[in-house]
């Protein structure tokens, strides 16, 4: 299951909404956007997902990733990625293990935690040769 925007997940007491966010930068700034919309921005678990379409299965491709602070990612459901410890968003810090990308649609998601400070994250898939993929789309649906 995929969120929608606007929807309303219920967390312990909590009522936590999904927002969509399209950055034109090459990272998302967490912080930045809790910020703007008055919610917490330390000590909180940020929450991301989105879909990658491929118009081909890939095999042997890595998802690299940079975290400001430590973070998880998934992709269709398995474990790809953990960046452990408080550390600065840096692009392609840390490598996953050789993944396969699905022809259509492949799911990512993450979770970002964020103690003091800023919050951000990058994200890309690397081919075999440790270069970008650059065919790949983008989506919400």
């Amino acid at each position: 299951m995929f969120p929608k925007e606007d929807e309303k997940v219920h967390f312990g007491t909590q009522v936590l909404k999904w927002h969509s966010l399209d950055s034109k930068m090459f990272n998302i700034k967490l912080y930045r956007f809790a910020s703007g919309l008055g919610k917490e921005t330390y000590g909180v678990v940020f929450w991301a997902a989105t879909i990658v379409n491929s118009r081909r299965e890939m095999k042997n491709v890595r998802l690299a990733v940079g975290s400001n602070s430590a973070s998880m990612w998934w992709l269709n459901g398995r474990e790809a990625l953990i960046l452990s410890g408080d550390r600065r968003m840096v692009m392609d810090d840390c490598v996953s293990k050789r993944l396969t990308l699905n022809k259509g649609k492949n799911i990512i998601k993450g979770a970002v935690i964020n103690g003091p400070g800023m919050s951000d994250f990058c994200l890309r898939f690397l081919d075999e040769k440790g270069q970008p993929i650059k065919d790949l789309m983008v989506s919400s649906k």
